[in-house]
């Protein structure tokens, strides 16, 4: 993302999904966090068949616990249709925090259900992460000014729009930079 304004990580996962969706037929789509670093090889990315799949289900930065129930942050795989059937992440999301609580919840309002790694496979460490400097409870946040279950299918993949200006292909991944 170009500019100097606020980040929309959500936007950018929709626009990295439906580029993508343009060079094959993936079958999973692997969304993760940049700062996570798994700890267990043994945790296969790899998309449930049936239900979008949390897979950092135990990271250091909340001693490896959820710190709440519908937490849906860090990792994530879902099918391609898993992804469309939730109308993918919403658009106006500006800022940091609340797009996975969004997500959570379109995931639930499609019929569907949250599926975890176990959380002795689903281990993350959360880079240069300072217990010291860390903001109390900074994923508790207030209540999202979104209302997902009224905006979900007018605000997501069907109404993505992004200008693209640059798209390079290196070995192990792509870089997409859009407007």
């Amino acid at each position: 993302q170009v500019g100097t304004g606020s980040f929309n990580r959500a936007k950018l996962l929709n626009v990295g999904v439906r580029e993508a969706m343009k060079d094959e037929e993936w079958d999973c789509l692997v969304l993760h966090d940049i700062d996570l670093v798994p700890e267990n090889d043994y945790n296969l990315y790899i998309c449930d068949e049936y239900y979008p799949k949390h897979m950092a289900s135990a990271m250091d930065k909340f001693q490896y616990s959820l710190p709440y129930k519908s937490f849906f942050g860090g990792v994530s795989a879902l099918t391609p249709e898993h992804y469309m059937k939730m109308n993918g992440f919403p658009n106006t999301y500006w800022g940091d925090g609340g797009e996975n609580d969004d997500i959570a919840t379109r995931i639930h309002l499609t019929g569907m259900k949250i599926v975890r790694t176990s959380p002795h496979l689903g281990r993350y460490r959360v880079m240069d992460y300072n217990e010291e400097t860390e903001i109390p409870d900074p994923w508790r946040r207030p209540p999202s000014q979104h209302n997902t279950r009224k905006t979900w299918k007018a605000d997501g993949m069907n109404t993505l729009q992004f200008r693209l200006l640059s798209r390079t292909k290196h070995p192990l991944y792509t870089k997409i930079t859009v407007d």
